[in-house]
């Protein structure tokens, strides 16, 4: 298997990109919503199929405003789906970086453990030698003992 991280960035590059993350949520702080379950619970919404209606309904609204009450304005309507559609754009951004991260992660993740196995087989092969290993494996083996896949086997030490 292939490893997949080769080059590790400075931690700066990672502190950076939390900053400016948060740091771009700054300006959005006066129009984020909280909405409690109760409130969420049966909401209608804009849901997937639902934008061509809304879009529709907003046409025809501004092309007979006077059909509509005298309290509403179709321009009202025109302007939330432009902000939706502008809301789409930010959640899209945030979902390219999210998915890249998560890669990033796995690969890691996935290189971590290649590299444990190995460890692990080479320090339980070298442990009957050392007394001072053989103790400090003993942690290894408790770890082993309560949360290891009893189907899984180590990867065999590299040469």
């Amino acid at each position: 298997m292939r490893k997949f991280i080769t080059n590790i960035p400075a931690s700066l590059i990672n502190e950076t990109f939390t900053t400016d993350v948060n740091a771009a949520l700054v300006p959005l702080q006066p129009y984020i919503l909280n909405l409690t379950d109760e409130e969420k619970l049966g909401l209608r919404t804009m849901a997937e199929g639902r934008e061509g209606y809304a879009r529709l309904i907003s046409r025809i609204a501004t092309q007979f405003p006077n059909s509509l009450s005298r309290a509403d304005d179709p321009a009202e309507l025109t302007a939330l789906l432009e902000y939706n559609t502008r809301l789409e754009a930010n959640k899209l951004a945030l979902l390219q970086s999210l998915e890249s991260i998560q890669e990033i992660q796995l690969g890691a993740a996935a290189d971590i453990m290649t590299m444990v196995d190995r460890y692990t087989a080479n320090l339980q092969i070298s442990r009957t030698n050392e007394g001072s290993l053989d103790l400090a494996m003993q942690d290894v083996d408790g770890w082993n003992q309560r949360f290891a896949n009893k189907n899984e086997k180590p990867a065999p030490p590299t040469t």
